[in-house]
């Protein structure tokens, strides 16, 4: 996915008011949220990058009252960030800025290694 493109992501309406409530994210945001029709206990809101890490920032700076809250924080919080790894990460050409063929070649070795032991760099 392009970075500049949006995500949707699914939430119950307490996860929602407690996105919506936070300082983290913005009027819009919360409007967008609160305005999703929920349909079987969940809703969906578009969302673009920056919203999403607003979103996460909101999630990261809650508070839970109980350590069953607690878990469903980090649920909810592992989540968002899941969702953040599928926006493309811009190109950083500046680690071949160099006229050193041999650091590419060092990383074009890595990444068959890692792919070799099933990792993945994104």
């Amino acid at each position: 996915m392009a970075s500049q493109g949006r995500v949707s992501v699914r939430l119950n309406p307490s996860q929602r008011d407690l996105l919506a409530r936070s300082h983290e994210t913005s009027r819009e945001l919360a409007h967008a949220l609160r305005k999703a029709p929920v349909r079987e206990g969940k809703l969906t809101v578009r969302v673009s990058r920056h919203e999403l890490e607003s979103l996460v920032a909101a999630a990261a700076a809650a508070t839970a009252p109980d350590r069953r809250a607690e878990r469903d924080l980090n649920s909810l919080l592992r989540y968002l960030e899941d969702l953040e790894d599928r926006f493309a990460e811009p190109a950083d050409d500046s680690a071949f800025a160099g006229d050193d063929e041999s650091d590419l070649a060092l990383h074009s070795r890595e990444h068959e290694e890692h792919g070799r032991a099933g990792m993945s760099e994104t």
